[in-house]
């Protein structure tokens, strides 16, 4: 009975691993004088990530997710080319370059923390109570040809990471919404990126901020 419960234990704590969300919305702030408005039809997507890699993973996610909504977009590693001077060219130049785009909006999104934590998973013994060739008939050989396994326990560490993502209107220089995401021990940068975007044009989709184009 103990070892029907152990198992029981195990597949439930297996279930709601894998059911667990590796993503999800912490917080989000939204001027209400645009609210269901859905006026922006020309968003500048701009990835701000220390690598380059990780920053088109996250600016392909995310255009294509507009794309899918008839929202026009361009994205900043395109438009800004690898000779752009980010480093030395103020704010004030980088607005006049991505309203030359003729874009409407600009959406950034940044890593703002990581946090990283060291836990122990402890091994696990399972039990065969059957022999590997044909059953014994004497309790004896039941007994020593039962088989134990022993999986040994080892140190893992977990990654969260804490992003933020900002649309502003390129108009005024507003923000218009401001949204605050976690992502727990994300596979790789691509599938991260599109459960990012997913998860955030849904958000948009639902206070009136991506609406298709007519």
């Amino acid at each position: 009975m103990r070892k029907l419960f152990f198992s029981m234990a195990v597949m439930t704590a297996i279930i709601f691993t894998s059911c667990a969300p590796t993503m999800k919305i912490t917080g989000n702030w939204m001027n209400e004088d645009v609210m269901g408005k859905g006026k922006f039809q020309k968003v500048f997507i701009y990835g701000i990530f220390p690598d380059e890699g990780t920053r088109q993973s996250v600016e392909n996610a995310l255009a294509k997710a507009a794309e899918m909504e008839g929202i026009e977009v361009v994205k900043s590693y395109q438009a800004f080319g690898p000779n752009f001077p980010m480093q030395s060219t103020t704010d004030d130049d980088i607005l006049a370059k991505i309203k030359s785009t003729g874009c409407d909006a600009v959406f950034t999104t940044s890593l703002v923390d990581v946090k990283s934590e060291t836990r122990y998973v402890p091994g696990t013994t399972s039990y065969s109570p059957y022999p590997a060739y044909g059953y014994y008939g004497s309790f004896g050989g039941y007994y020593s040809h039962s088989a134990y396994i022993y999986e040994p326990g080892y140190y893992t560490e977990d990654n969260t990471y804490f992003l933020e993502s900002n649309l502003y209107d390129t108009e005024n220089g507003q923000i218009v919404w401001s949204v605050q995401s976690e992502a727990y021990n994300p596979a790789n940068a691509d599938n991260a990126a599109r459960q990012y975007a997913a998860l955030l044009f849904d958000k948009l989709k639902r206070e009136g901020l991506a609406h298709a184009k007519k």
